[in-house]
């Protein structure tokens, strides 16, 4: 009877080793997964730009180089300009093209922090917000959201007007200005001090500010109106060649109506001989007659 309660805790040791033994052979074979997944993948640089100087962003691993395309980063503006005022805003940029270990981008939207936004807004102001599309010089579709704060609340005519305005400004901006020398304007506030004297001759603006921009068509690029360029020259060129072919074939066609113009005188010719000829016959047989 005393043999039976040790064979019963020899069998619990023996189940708590079995665990302990299946645990630790599935950490090292987790070990084993995770270092087989480092060891492939490779580190690429990610480069902001030409337009903001080419300046290194971050670096990301991966195993393959198409895996990186399409990935967008965000970076403060501080970090770009090394401006420290400029905490409160951020820039994105998406992946574009690789060359080497270099993951070139592209600009890919804009965004202010939204604390900074939002302890702009307080008791007895009135929030006005505006989100619409606009296009820039080079082709850049761009949907804006601004917010403008007006010291006091206001009637719906007056934000109406505001509204109004300060479409009609960014508007006018963008369209005579190129996507580099848009967001320069914003990161140095140019913007929104212009918008906010203009729209306080309306009503007082206490605060305004472009909350976000995102991209919704990219501008064509260098590199593409140069590529486009010769394949028009070449469209062009065609309809001469043709012009050319034809005049070429035009003498052609001339010297078949001169041949044929000759083959049908050689037939006129011959019965003039023939005529000639029985005029002589008939000469000879009046003198036979006589």
């Amino acid at each position: 009877m005393k043999g039976k309660p040790r064979l019963k805790e020899e069998e619990n040791v023996t189940k708590d080793t079995a665990k302990i033994e299946e645990a630790s052979a599935s950490d090292v074979e987790d070990k084993r997964i995770v270092i087989k997944k480092w060891k492939g993948k490779d580190w690429f640089n990610i480069i902001a730009p030409e337009n903001f100087a080419g300046i290194f962003l971050a670096q990301t691993p991966t195993t393959d180089p198409k895996n990186i395309m399409g990935r967008t980063i965000e970076v403060s503006v501080s970090e770009i300009t090394g401006d420290r005022h400029r905490d409160n805003m951020k820039m994105k940029f998406v992946v574009e093209r690789i060359e080497g270990k270099n993951a070139h981008t592209r600009f890919n939207g804009f965004e202010s922090v939204r604390e900074h936004v939002m302890r702009m807004v307080r008791k007895r102001n009135r929030k006005v917000q505006i989100i619409f599309d606009s296009v820039t010089k080079d082709g850049w579709l761009l949907k804006i959201t601004a917010l403008s704060i007006l010291n006091g609340k206001t009637t719906t005519e007056i934000q109406k007007k505001s509204r109004r305005m300060m479409v009609d400004i960014i508007n006018e901006t963008t369209g005579s200005v190129t996507l580099n020398d848009l967001i320069r304007k914003i990161i140095n506030t140019q913007l929104q001090m212009q918008i906010k004297k203009t729209v306080s001759k309306i009503y007082p603006v206490r605060f305004f500010e472009i909350e976000k921009i995102k991209v919704l068509r990219a501008g064509e690029s260098k590199v593409t109106k140069e590529k486009t360029l010769p394949k028009e020259e070449n469209k062009e060129a065609r309809p001469e060649e043709k012009k050319a072919k034809k005049t070429e074939e035009k003498p052609k066609i001339s010297k078949a109506k001169s041949s044929s113009s000759g083959s049908e005188a050689k037939p006129e010719k011959k019965p003039v001989k023939k005529t000639e000829k029985a005029k002589e016959k008939k000469a000879k047989t009046k003198k036979a007659k006589k």
